[in-house]
């Protein structure tokens, strides 16, 4: 994490760069993996998977986000892949359910085999996930969506029944 705080700190890559100028991010990878290829990984988190997703599926009230992505106030990981399913969508098992009452969306894992496993950021440095899930509104599943999903705990995990 402190070199990637480094390479961050130099303000040389942006995530906002996908949509402006996308060889420079990819460039980025490459100059990380020569310096560590640990970190390299973290890197392509929080740039490609969390920033880049959350870029990509944005809407207006996402653009705060941008600037913490790239100064690291805000460390992603990515949940897709659950134990059972893999990357398997069509049989993913999580639920986000709208709560009307709340005016909320609930994350829920059933079962062992809809476990989700992050990639990297995870435990140690992550304070927000995009996660996938089975999105339900009123009774309707409306398909697989992504959810920014802050992690308030250190000790949370999207485990069964969580």
């Amino acid at each position: 994490m402190k070199k990637m705080k480094k390479i961050f700190s130099s303000k040389l890559v942006s995530v906002k760069e996908f949509g402006t100028d996308p060889h420079n991010v990819f460039s980025s990878h490459e100059f990380a993996g020569l310096i560590d290829s640990a970190m390299a990984i973290k890197h392509t988190v929080q740039i490609n998977l969390f920033g880049g997703t959350t870029l990509a599926l944005h809407n207006g009230r996402h653009n705060y986000i941008f600037d913490q992505i790239d100064n690291l106030e805000t460390v992603g990981c990515f949940c897709f892949t659950e134990l059972g399913y893999g990357n398997n969508a069509a049989k993913m098992e999580t639920t986000i359910t709208y709560d009307k009452a709340t005016s909320e969306f609930v994350v829920h894992s059933p079962s062992d085999l809809s476990q989700k496993y992050w990639i990297s950021n995870g435990f140690n440095h992550a304070n927000m996930a995009v996660v996938f899930g089975q999105t339900i509104v009123n009774g309707k599943n409306e398909g697989v969506n992504a959810f920014l999903v802050p992690i308030r705990d250190a000790q949370m995990n999207l485990m069964p029944g969580v």
